[in-house]
């Protein structure tokens, strides 16, 4: 088509769209809602994607995470999981004595169950957490004020503490919580120190956490089941680069620690950072089919609306297009008239989308938990998409046009 005719068949489209405003109106929202529904879409599933890659990254990203159940994002442990042997404080000085280029090994267990007590204050299901005295450095999260915990706890199974903010906030508003004694479980623990800000992960506040030796935790917290209890090892190389070579030197000595024979699957799970966002960009890419598969459907119910449409312009203006084709209009130009017809109008309609959906996810990311993020290939979708849906329904309306006898097209009333 040459560009005359194609300028020409532009004006023509946007003088339909100007003369018939509410036919045109009615067909632009159609594919709006549509491409609306795509950015929304789109925009939450990103934003949870870069929410989880950012809150790993402040986890770590060279941790290595030993668990004995298979990680699973909310499945619960089949049988032969739940047989397995329980991971201990032996195992974890086993890693830290064997494994090479590794910054420490910090085992920990952590439960939600209990209350700290401060006279009549309390602070309701913090994370206890029990922990040994490579923590720090292992999380990268140090005390701010006081101590943390040391061999000693540990050896003698100390009743002592180190309070997260949160839990200060709560217990010593207008106290200083160092040498105190605060109540969890109803059993007296001494304040030795308060952690600095921690930060949060996955929406739950790391600050609201209480820390004590991993020996005291065992002495009275063993009987609670999983998964209200939870144990894990974590391991911190030195640099990123030997996240791999860590993990197969801890699956070689937890196997020979815990009598796994050659041939026989691992009974213990590790995972890094890389391997849980694997996981879970699998579970959101199920999702992104879902959700394609409801765009689609609003995609082609604003198609069909176009096409309608479309075809009731084309009985509308069949006089017109018999006298285009009496002076000599090709079934090319006619059929690239009405085509182009059709994508201007679901172009306008992809146009407001784009915008009305940039502003939604603008509003959910500020005024709702879910975080919402538009990347820029969505804009180019959403056009592309948009115009798509004009071709595909706007070529039956735009064929019968271009098909149409200028004698007969001349003679309707």
């Amino acid at each position: 088509m040459r560009l005359d005719h194609f300028r020409e068949s532009a004006i023509m489209a946007f003088d339909t769209v100007r003369t018939n405003k509410l036919r045109s109106g009615l067909t632009i929202l159609g594919v709006s809602v549509g491409v609306v529904t795509v950015m929304l879409m789109v925009s939450i599933i990103q934003g949870l994607n870069r929410s989880f890659a950012q809150q790993l990254e402040a986890i770590g990203s060279n941790i290595v995470f030993i668990t004995k159940f298979d990680s699973s994002f909310g499945r619960q442990p089949n049988q032969e999981e739940r047989m397995r042997e329980d991971l201990s404080l032996a195992e974890a000085e086993a890693l830290g004595a064997e494994l090479r280029n590794i910054v420490g090994v910090s085992p920990l267990q952590r439960t939600i169950s209990e209350t700290v007590r401060y006279r009549e204050r309390q602070s309701d299901t913090p994370i206890l957490i029990g922990a040994t005295r490579h923590y720090e450095e292992v999380h990268s999260q140090f005390v701010e004020r006081g101590r943390f915990i040391t061999e000693a706890d540990l050896r003698t199974r100390a009743n002592i503490v180190v309070l997260g903010k949160d839990v200060v906030k709560a217990l010593f508003p207008n106290e200083e919580p160092l040498g105190k004694e605060v109540k969890i479980g109803g059993r007296p623990f001494q304040v030795v120190g308060v952690m600095g800000d921690l930060g949060s992960i996955f929406g739950q506040s790391r600050d609201n956490s209480v820390f004590i030796p991993l020996t005291t935790f065992q002495k009275f917290w063993r009987d609670i089941p999983y998964p209200q209890m939870v144990f894990i090892i974590v391991v911190r190389p030195v640099d990123r680069s030997y996240v791999t070579s860590v993990a197969d030197e801890t699956r070689d000595v937890l196997r020979r620690v815990r009598g796994v024979g050659y041939g026989q699957p691992d009974n213990f799970y590790i995972s890094s950072q890389d391997a849980l966002l694997d996981i879970y960009n699998q579970l959101t890419g199920a999702t992104y089919l879902v959700l394609t598969a409801i765009s689609a459907v609003a995609l082609m119910i604003g198609g069909i609306g176009v096409m309608n449409i479309m075809l009731v312009s084309v009985t509308e203006r069949t006089k017109e297009i018999g006298i285009r084709k009496a002076v000599g209009a090709t079934q090319n130009v006619i059929l690239s008239q009405f085509l182009i017809e059709a994508v201007v109008l679901t172009g306008i309609g992809g146009l407001i989308g784009l915008v009305v959906g940039q502003v939604a996810s603008w509003l959910i990311n500020a005024y709702s938990p879910l975080p919402a993020y538009v990347p820029l290939w969505t804009v180019f979708v959403g056009i592309g998409v948009s115009a798509l849906v004009g071709i595909v329904f706007g070529i039956f309306p735009a064929w019968k046009a271009a098909k149409l006898d200028p004698i007969e097209a001349l003679s309707f009333e």
